[in-house]
């Protein structure tokens, strides 16, 4: 089965993290995708929407894919902040498979989507057009990866609580949606990654 890895505002918002780790942990297990020698590169993609100009780990960890043969799709590099919320709002299914379709055919007969990034309960799910919720609706096979997942959306005294509570608050969401079709996935193993 092909698979598209999507990266969602993946650098997050460093500023507002209150443990150095939490962040790490999302770039290691991008990292552990990049580096497992076994998969086949040719049926799995990486789509990130546009690279913070201060993401450095990301823009690097994207010449270590390119370089080990993945296909790293990215919309814009370099976009100004004025033009950053304007493009943001342009991400859709439609558009996704339009920058893809050069490297791989997107169907939801054979392709897994494996949704990442930023707010676990908001972006990653429901709040931008690209999230698992639209997936899941267009019959994808969807998955949520939470070790490559930050919740800066929910309340919390640390990252710890605010993804505790993020996770509830996915939960609840997708009771509330009826989408338990979205599998969560926290090892490795869980994605099925083509090799």
């Amino acid at each position: 089965m092909k698979t598209l890895i999507l990266l969602i505002d993946f650098y997050g918002h460093p500023a507002l993290t209150t443990d150095p780790y939490s962040d790490s942990v999302r770039y290691s297990h991008l990292t552990e995708i990049i580096s497992s020698g076994f998969i086949d590169k040719k049926n799995c993609v990486f789509f990130s929407t546009t690279i913070h100009d201060n993401d450095k780990r990301l823009v690097e960890l994207r010449h270590m894919a390119i370089s080990k043969g993945f296909a790293f799709v990215t919309p814009l590099d370099n976009i100004t902040s004025i033009a950053w919320d304007e493009h943001d709002n342009n991400y859709t299914i439609d558009y996704l498979k339009s920058k893809l379709k050069d490297v791989m055919k997107i169907d939801n007969t054979d392709t897994q989507i494996i949704v990442t990034g930023t707010n676990t309960s908001g972006c990653v799910f429901k709040n931008k057009d690209i999230g698992a919720f639209h997936w899941s609706k267009a019959d994808y096979k969807t998955k949520i990866y939470l070790p490559m997942c930050a919740e800066y959306e929910n309340k919390g005294i640390n990252d710890f609580e605010r993804n505790m509570l993020g996770v509830a608050s996915l939960y609840k969401q997708m009771q509330k949606e009826k989408c338990f079709n979205i599998k969560i996935c926290r090892d490795f193993n869980d994605l099925n990654l083509p090799v």
